[in-house]
């Protein structure tokens, strides 16, 4: 998942979101990384000046300024995630781009290591010619490859590969009396590769 600016300000105190909202602003005035802001600063800047006299106002406790203070919240809240939505799609992914806005960000993905393909079968497809590889999902695999050799050496210039997001395959065009030599192999992330077990067949 893409890293983003987060909109979370609803978690924020009022305090919290009138000293957030003075970092960002100072973060992302002059900052080359984000040249045109959407909306501009001037107009964050006014919403949160806005906001702060209406949260001085509102310590008395009275109600009609509450009530103002929480509408001024507000406003300032759906320009401060449209910013948000600025910020994310200008980074593009860059988490260093991202942290010099001064917003909170997503974290970042935890790496999910691969593991072996396990119980890795080949059966016959349903026409000649065929093969079903079948192996159990590897947890965090983006694609397999489907990989087979006539060659019972096994060299690795003869491995012909079907890539696919799914664990079972049926693999055709091949040739009935002929053993394959058979492998699955999960991709992951960071250019994991892990095989499982060689398995041969005979196609019919």
């Amino acid at each position: 998942m893409p890293s983003k600016a987060l909109t979370n300000f609803g978690k924020y105190s009022d305090s919290v979101l009138e000293t957030k909202t003075q970092l960002i602003i100072a973060s992302m005035t002059g900052n080359t990384n984000f040249p045109t802001p959407s909306p501009a600063l001037a107009e964050i800047t006014a919403a949160a000046t806005a906001f702060s006299t209406a949260l001085t106002n509102a310590g008395t406790g009275n109600r009609i300024d509450i009530s103002i203070k929480n509408t001024k919240r507000e406003e300032l809240t759906v320009l401060m995630r449209r910013l948000a939505e600025y910020v994310s799609f200008t980074a593009n992914d860059d988490r260093s781009i991202l942290l010099s806005s001064g917003f909170d960000i997503s974290k970042e993905p935890a790496s999910v290591t691969i593991t072996k393909p396990e119980n890795f079968r080949i059966e016959n497809g349903p026409n000649s010619g065929q093969l079903k590889f079948i192996v159990d999902g590897v947890r965090g695999a983006k694609s397999y490859l489907h990989e087979y050799t006539t060659d019972d050496t096994l060299q690795p210039q003869n491995w012909q590969t079907n890539i696919s997001t799914a664990s079972k395959l049926v693999v055709g065009n091949l040739q009935p009396g002929t053993r394959y030599y058979c492998r699955v192999g999960a991709v992951g992330g960071n250019d994991q590769l892990v095989y499982s077990d060689l398995v041969s067949r005979i196609a019919q």
